[in-house]
């Protein structure tokens, strides 16, 4: 959005930007040629990237009527550069500028990323001495390549990622939506029989929450709009896609996600400006991506060294990373794993264990084998707090008490829910829930509590047994 909005300023479409701020402060007469380059489509899944970058380059020229006689892919995008620049600088736009590395960083794809990378170094380099020809040089991308030196060669390029003054730039703030979406917001308390204080309470909490510099906290502009017109409260991250290297990245590398959802994580300075190919850091991948964002700075008071907090920015994306992850993680497409968790989500509203055993059986049974370990304890952990994070329910994972640590406690209206998974039998699971009395914490609620013990088989990958008792 960003990107085309650029892109349509320079080209001097002033009348798409009629009734905006922008409208009558900006010289619309002056036209820049524009160079888009987006790497989401270009066609890498039956080209290779050189060949890619050659014939998008020649379309480019034809549509504005120039031919290209150079040979290479550098040497034409220099020659188109300076051909297009006869009137006016050029304005060179260039969308997800990592896709052709990010999209094979696993194990069995690097060398096909690291080739790319060396044909993204030449390509880029072109630009380091044609300067009078450019008038701007705009770049995105989800990672940083401070290591692979893709812009080695470019010292005049300016990193606004986590720079305060352009903290704003690709969300809404609130004010921004109250002052130009006024009569869209009016609609939807109306549909939703909601005031205006809730209606920005629930936008909040769903979409709002990215921070590039801990202080300014912006709204998805994607998810805004599209909740404006559905007038309801969901997903829409989902929708628009994700990044399935990372996906496969965190599936490969075995990474406990839960280690996410227990408070804020700190990263150096160093860290969140670095991207090693060969030695990826998943925390400031998953906030190169979009999953986590800066919910505060810390400098130290003897060194002054920055850090940054981070984390979740907001119910719509922790939900879209536990389906996504999830479904990963099961072998199975998202929205057969999202009806597996309607299912589960029913199971403990209506106390019914079979159905939520069944599901989990269903779930187990249909991960392929070379995706799960089947060995571990902690796996099972973690495809089932994924599953009970993302149905919205009151989870706690591994909830103290005076006697010990509960492996899950689930909350609905009318039931608490505790449960203790083993690789050994049910009845030990069963055995330990009793023997530390972990329903003690929970005597004082009037909702029903149901204990759960489950085992999981080792060699069957899959639910084995389990008990279930409720306490009178």
């Amino acid at each position: 959005m960003l990107v085309n909005t650029m892109g349509d300023i320079f080209n001097g479409n002033k009348e798409l930007f009629k009734d905006t701020w922008i409208y009558d402060k900006w010289n619309f007469e002056k036209i820049y040629p524009v160079i888009k380059i987006s790497f989401a489509g270009i066609g890498l899944e039956k080209l290779k990237l050189d060949d890619a970058l050659t014939l998008l380059l020649d379309n480019i020229a034809e549509k504005n009527g120039i031919k290209l006689t150079k040979p290479t892919y550098a040497l034409k995008f220099r020659e188109l550069i300076i051909k297009l620049s006869d009137k006016n600088p050029v304005v060179i736009l260039i969308d997800e500028y990592d896709k052709p590395i990010i999209d094979y960083v696993e194990e069995k794809t690097l060398h096909i990323a690291k080739e790319n990378r060396k044909i993204l170094r030449s390509f880029y380099s072109v630009v380091k001495d044609l300067d009078k020809y450019i008038k701007l040089l705009f770049i995105t991308g989800v990672s940083k390549f401070a290591k692979v030196s893709l812009f080695s060669e470019l010292n005049n390029l300016t990193d606004i990622t986590i720079k305060k003054q352009y903290a704003n730039i690709t969300g809404y703030t609130e004010k921004e939506i109250i002052d130009n979406y006024g009569e869209y917001l009016k609609e939807v308390e109306e549909d939703l029989e909601l005031d205006e204080k809730k209606v920005m309470e629930g936008m909040k909490r769903w979409y709002n929450g990215y921070s590039w510099d801990g202080k300014t906290f912006v709204y998805n502009p994607y998810s805004v709009i599209s909740f404006l017109g559905d007038r309801e409260f969901k997903n829409f991250w989902f929708k628009s896609g994700t990044a399935s290297f990372l996906l496969k990245l965190i599936r490969e590398r075995g990474i406990d996600v839960r280690e996410y959802d227990k408070g804020l994580l700190s990263v150096s300075e160093e860290a969140l400006d670095s991207y090693n190919i060969n030695s990826i850091n998943m925390t400031v991948l998953l906030f190169q991506t979009g999953y986590l964002t800066i919910k505060s700075k810390e400098i130290d008071k003897y060194s002054y060294a920055l850090s940054y907090n981070l984390g979740y920015p907001n119910l719509e994306v922790r939900r879209s990373f536990y389906l996504f992850l999830g479904s990963e993680l099961a072998g199975v497409q998202v929205d057969v794993h999202s009806s597996n968790m309607r299912k589960i989500l029913s199971a403990f509203r209506s106390n019914d264990m079979e159905l939520f055993i069944k599901v989990m059986r269903s779930i187990f049974a249909s991960i392929p084998e070379n995706l799960s370990s089947g060995r571990y304890e902690s796996y099972y952990h973690i495809v089932i707090y994924l599953i009970l994070m993302f149905i919205g329910t009151d989870i706690k994972v591994e909830e103290k008490t005076n006697k010990g640590v509960i492996d899950a406690v689930v909350k609905t209206e009318n039931y608490i829910y505790i449960m203790e998974f083993k690789m050994s039998s049910a009845k030990s699971a069963m055995d330990q829930i009793k023997s530390k009395k972990y329903y003690e914490k929970y005597l004082s609620d009037d909702r029903d509590i149901i204990c759960m013990g489950v085992a999981f088989s080792k060699e069957d990958r899959n639910v084995d047994d389990f008990i279930v008792e409720e306490i009178e």
